[in-house]
């Protein structure tokens, strides 16, 4: 009886410690899918700020590049560094997230390092006459080429710096070193990179922790120097990625701190080959009295341009965007140049697209019913459509999420917030593109139009359309409406697919077709021009010579005169 009882006593203890182990294991995944509900949540929200920052950013830029009044000018620069510095912090969050579901990869390519840094430290010349502050930049190398990831190396030395200038007071200096270290006992030789400052310093303690995720060191007598504890640990992540190290000391100097990173410097055959040159001292000082010009000076000049006439013949802008305040944004920075029509989302603007057929498209990727996505791959699938150019404007950053949108068939992904000159220059650019198009197509088919070539949807439409002309082209009563049922078209649909990638209208179309065939046969044949006019079905030789002399600038018979001379 003892026996079974003791048996049954260890089997109830071990039924009980299963039910602990299993309750331990179920409290930790549900702690963990809370932690990733919140980590999405905060990731989400992250990218709802971009279009209220784009509306902050964007007419702040266009506010500054208008005012003259120096003081308000200072106050409108104060407002939008701020604004960008919120815009950074959110894509640090954006950042951490990608960390925390191991989504980072290195995009390493070949760069010279020491004007990298030297236009990183360019960028905070602002914040040295702010803070009376001098940073300087040495190197004992004039070139030094290695393989790095910029946009992660830029994020790195960002945060780095803007540490050291958080933690520095008024008068004191922060400096960049970089410098390359000889090879170890296995060959392998690496690049040191020192960021050092003047600062209040980090203490032991603090030093054992300074890289993990929100650990945040504390200084009793400046609360305000407080921050998130994620950029030092996004560093070293950053770092690690690189297959580098990183570490913190007291600064030899006495004051301040010196983070160190080690990165090694890979294929050292290949790096001598890229041309690192002879060491030469190479010392950047970025000192107040430097004379710093505002990046916003004369950048705005395309869009101050408000003197321009919008007419019919102006370009149309499709918006489609579910924010109705980015909208009217959009609206009063385009409407000088260009004609404007609205969308609230993919669905309404599918709807009027069709019809309106647009010059151009701007979507945002993010909204109900129907994203930008599906609203481009529509678009690009529709042989009414697929000739209008797509621009996709999206708080999606992601280099993968850039080439889903590209993969749609969209001719431009640009991220919220950007900068407005660089949108309106794409749009221009596009359009230009457009006309550049039609003016090809009109000389392509010179002389022989079965022999052009041109690819996609859109010239698909153009290869049809060009053939069926050719196979009836002595027929004088083949008409637009034949030909728009001959591509399974509406007349009004035809008309405006054709201007749009021509140039021209269908029966511009078919007589400039008509009339490349007759120089050909002016050229090639020995018939006279009343027989090749009624042979490329023109009625009246006499409107044949007319609309020959439109396209050519001569006379059917002086045309052929000159090309048989």
């Amino acid at each position: 009886m003892g026996a079974l009882l003791l048996a049954r006593w260890l089997m109830l203890r071990s039924e009980r410690e299963k039910f602990r182990l299993e309750q331990v294991k179920k409290e930790a995944e549900h702690k963990h899918e809370l932690d990733d509900m919140k980590l999405r949540f905060f990731t989400n929200i992250s990218h709802e700020f971009r279009t209220p920052l784009t509306l902050i950013i964007s007419p702040l830029e266009r506010i500054i590049a208008n005012t003259k009044d120096d003081v308000q000018k200072q106050k409108l620069i104060l407002v939008r560094r701020n604004a960008i510095r919120l815009l950074n912090l959110v894509n640090q969050l954006l950042d951490f997230r990608k960390s925390d579901v191991s989504q980072h990869q290195l995009k390493s390519g070949v760069r010279d390092l020491i004007p990298f840094f030297n236009s990183i430290c360019q960028s905070f010349m602002d914040l040295t006459e702010r803070k009376n502050l001098k940073l300087s930049f040495t190197s004992a190398e004039s070139s030094l080429k290695m393989s790095f990831d910029e946009d992660k190396m830029e994020k790195i030395t960002m945060n780095l710096l803007s540490n050291a200038f958080k933690f520095t007071n008024e008068g004191g200096e922060v400096n960049i070193e970089v410098r390359r270290i000889e090879p170890n006992d296995k060959g392998e030789e690496s690049v040191e990179i020192r960021v050092s400052d003047t600062g209040v310093g980090i203490g032991d303690e603090d030093k054992k922790h300074i890289f993990e995720r929100f650990y945040q060191t504390q200084h009793e007598d400046r609360a305000d120097l407080s921050g998130s504890g994620i950029g030092l640990h996004m560093v070293k992540e950053f770092v690690t990625l690189h297959g580098g190290t990183i570490r913190v000391e007291d600064n030899p100097s006495g004051t301040g701190s010196v983070f160190i990173i080690t990165l090694p410097l890979k294929d050292g055959e290949a790096q001598s080959a890229l041309g690192i040159v002879a060491p030469e001292t190479i010392n950047f000082s970025f000192a107040t009295s430097v004379d710093i010009k505002n990046d916003l000076d004369g950048e705005d000049a395309y869009i101050t341009e408000e003197t321009s006439v919008v007419s019919e013949d102006s370009p149309l802008i499709l918006l489609v965007d579910d924010n109705e305040d980015f909208r009217t944004f959009m609206k009063e920075c385009l409407s000088p140049i260009y004609r404007l029509e609205e969308a609230v989302d993919g669905v309404d603007a599918w709807h009027k697209i069709p019809e309106l057929q647009p010059d151009i498209i701007i979507s945002d990727v993010m909204m109900p019913n129907m994203d930008g996505c599906q609203l481009c791959t529509i678009i690009k699938n529709d042989v009414r459509t697929s000739h209008i150019p797509v621009i996709l404007l999206t708080a999606r950053t992601a280099e993968e999420q850039k080439i889903e949108g590209l993969e749609t068939g969209a001719d431009d992904y640009i991220t919220k917030p950007f900068n407005l000159n660089i949108l309106l220059l794409r749009i221009k650019k596009l359009i230009e593109t457009q006309k550049q198009r039609q003016s090809d197509f009109n000389k392509q088919i010179d002389p022989q139009p079965s022999q052009i070539t041109i690819t996609s949807l859109d010239e698909k439409l153009i290869e049809q359309a060009i053939d069926y002309v050719e196979k009836n082209i002595d027929r004088s009563d083949l008409s637009v409406e034949e030909l728009s049922r001959e591509l399974g078209m509406s007349r009004v649909h035809l008309y405006k697919k054709l201007t749009s990638i021509t140039g021209r209208s269908p029966l511009e179309f078919i007589r400039v077709l008509r009339l490349k065939r007759a120089a050909q046969m002016l050229r090639e044949s020995q018939l006279n021009v009343s027989e090749i006019a009624y042979s490329v079905g023109f009625n009246n030789p006499k409107y044949f010579s007319k609309y020959f002399k439109e396209e050519f600038g001569m006379l059917p018979s002086d045309y052929k005169n000159s090309k048989q001379e």
